[in-house]
């Protein structure tokens, strides 16, 4: 098969090819490994990548929530386009849609898209047909395609798109939560010692004021396990950052 290129397992399970290793949705190590915790959201995006008909689903919440790690997670399936709604193309979506074919098409910051791509969305989520008339020519084509996206806010979408998803809202990270995926995050992508982690978590959560997980690794690229420095970045964060 090329849709995706996937086995059904008896149980329901399904593997996807990724970098030439087949991964297994539904285990302990597969689509989603880099995300710590959410294991009921995990879950849902599990069943609707295994359901037989398209099921959208839409991640709504604050900045540094999570919302973008599962969006990046899921570039990983195969036949899926990554998108962020503030960059859409001078054409707009509906140029690569109906050229690409994608099987997922994975959104961030949707609430940036332009009303016109919203428009070419919600139809193709609508339906799965894709109609133009250009220049007096129509074309029209139909797919079937899953929409997984995310937002900040959702006061900037058409109402209309916003019934063809679930919405999901996460919460900001509290201070277990956030120190959890800090020592997680550091350990498997930068080697970070735990006992520097936990200094770098401390600090961006009760210095910084911040969740940005994106914060804490470049401090640990900065310090290199070193605690001084880490103590000495933040201090310096602290002191030039925004009022």
């Amino acid at each position: 098969m090329n849709l995706f290129s996937r086995l059904k397992k008896s149980d329901g399970e399904v593997r996807f090819k990724h970098k030439n290793k087949s991964i297994l949705i539904g285990s302990k190590q597969g689509l989603f490994d880099d995300i710590v915790g959410f294991e009921d959201v995990k879950t849902l995006f599990e069943m609707a990548i295994k359901a037989e008909r398209p099921v959208h689903l839409l991640l709504c919440g604050p900045p540094s929530s999570g919302k973008s790690l599962f969006m990046s997670s899921l570039t990983k399936l195969e036949r899926s386009h990554y998108a962020v709604g503030s960059s859409s193309t001078k054409s707009g979506i509906f140029d690569y849609l109906f050229e690409y074919r994608p099987r997922y098409f994975i959104i961030d910051e949707l609430e940036k898209m332009n009303k016109k791509d919203q428009t070419s969305l919600l139809n193709l989520m609508e339906s799965g047909i894709l109609s133009e008339l250009k220049h007096n020519q129509q074309r029209t084509t139909q797919l079937k395609t899953w929409v997984f996206a995310s937002c900040n806010g959702t006061d900037k979408l058409l109402p209309p798109l916003l019934t063809r998803f679930r919405d999901i809202h996460f919460k900001p990270y509290t201070e277990e939560e956030f120190v959890e995926i800090v020592v997680n995050v550091l350990d498997r992508e930068e080697g970070t010692d735990r006992d520097i982690a936990l200094l770098i978590a401390d600090g961006v959560y009760n210095m910084l004021k911040s969740t940005n997980i994106r914060e804490c690794v470049r401090i640990a690229r900065l310090a290199k396990n070193d605690s001084v420095q880490v103590n000495r970045i933040i201090d310096t964060f602290a002191k030039y950052g925004s009022f």
